[in-house]
């Protein structure tokens, strides 16, 4: 018991609430200065004792006073913050959280305002003088339990009444909440490296999970891929005239602008079973996109060059290939990992082990052409585009250099 008095010492509590639940022994302290005095009993574990080992319960305390009662119970313990007087706002926010959770309450006492369902709760027939039992009974904090089963209550707090609010159970459920959360996690984990696996066709360490080049194809199969599919889209479909194509690898967007006295109706039909959907028409029915989409193999993660060879053999080769390309750094942002239920927010990820260069080109040769025997080895294409323009196709890369 000196450990009560020296707890509500410290927290200017003299009056206390014990409460021996199925598999925890909960205690609340309050204080006398707040109007508590030995022979009031505490309003959670009398409601506690009467309504079960599952519910929850809320309602407004006075038909004058604005404010409302809360009590939530599960597996017979009462759960930490969920015995409250406050606001109806406050109050309602508290339920939405808890129903919000993983939990089920067997029973749920609500008022009709709040619009949540449940029973009505007939306050004034549980607290009746025939169902105040003795342990529900506050005690000065000169008496009390004994050091025993002080030690057995192991986590205490302190609460606007006298209800219980040390929850053993409560910390329990949440750990394992959280527990499961990390497997699921580290299961996402390992299920993407092993998808990553099987499309670059090899075992890939898991640190190529945080390298954004290790989820895309390679140069070569990035121009296989998408100018090879490019260079078999029909110039003209039923009267509608090839305008433009943009492609990253993954899909491949197609115009197409309609002439003379050709129909939606005609180019319908014949783009059916050729395409990933139907034709998206615009512009007044005188424009239609189509759309193909790709699954190419992923080049690996390669092992990255030092950041000032690696751009002087690009640049290099592109300037003699005449190209005139656009290399500029771009920031790397390593994205904060997602915290866990009732975890506290997880550490700031270490700073990225790679630099990101963006580079960009325009040319009027088509790309496969243009970047055959291009150096590669930490090189991906981002995209390429094409646009018809008198008669000719002029094309643009944009593509990231990754380096040490």
């Amino acid at each position: 018991m000196k450990e009560a008095r020296e707890y509500g010492r410290r927290h200017k509590m003299d009056i206390i609430a014990i409460r021996r639940a199925r598999n925890v022994i909960q205690a609340g302290f309050v204080a006398r200065s707040a109007g508590a005095m030995k022979g009031m009993y505490s309003l959670a574990a009398t409601l506690a004792g009467q309504l079960g080992d599952s519910w929850l319960a809320a309602w407004r305390i006075a038909p004058d006073e604005p404010r409302y009662a809360l009590v939530a119970v599960l597996d017979g313990a009462i759960i930490p913050n969920a015995d409250l007087v406050a606001s109806a706002a406050d109050v309602q926010k508290r339920v939405a959280q808890l129903l919000s959770r993983s939990i089920t309450f067997d029973a749920m006492f609500l008022p009709e305002e709040f619009g949540l369902g449940g029973q009505l709760l007939d306050i004034e027939a549980l607290l009746q003088p025939g169902n105040l039992k003795r342990e529900y009974a506050l005690r000065p904090l000169a008496f009390g339990m004994s050091t025993g089963e002080w030690v057995k209550v192991g986590v205490l707090g302190l609460a606007v009444t006298a209800g219980a609010v040390g929850y053993l159970q409560w910390q329990a459920h949440k750990q394992e909440v959280a527990r499961r959360a990390a497997a699921a996690a580290e299961a996402a984990r390992l299920a993407e490296l092993q998808a990553l696996s099987q499309r670059s066709g090899e075992q890939l360490p898991v640190q190529a999970l945080e390298h954004p080049w290790a989820k895309r194809p390679g140069v070569a199969t990035f121009l296989q891929t998408c100018n090879g599919a490019i260079d078999r889209l029909p110039l003209a479909i039923a009267g509608w005239r090839f305008t433009s194509a943009q492609c990253d690898g993954v899909l491949l967007s197609t115009n197409y602008r309609r002439e003379g006295n050709s129909t939606a109706v005609d180019f319908l039909a014949a783009t059916e079973g050729h395409f990933a959907d139907q034709p998206a028409f615009f512009d007044e029915g005188n424009g239609a996109a189509l759309k193909l989409t790709f699954e190419p193999p992923l080049a690996g993660d390669d092992e990255l060059l030092e950041a000032s060879p690696a751009l002087a053999d690009l640049t290099s080769w592109l300037h003699g290939q005449g190209l005139a390309p656009t290399i500029k750094e771009m920031a790397v942002v390593v994205p904060m990992p997602e915290p866990l239920p009732g975890q506290p927010a997880p550490q700031a990820p270490p700073p990225p082990d790679f630099k990101h260069f963006e580079l960009s080109f325009n040319t009027a040769l088509p790309p496969a052409i243009v970047l055959q025997g291009i150096p590669n080895q930490g090189l991906r294409l981002r995209e390429i585009k094409t646009l018809l323009q008198s008669d000719q196709l002029a094309w643009s890369v944009t593509g990231d250099l990754y380096v040490k």
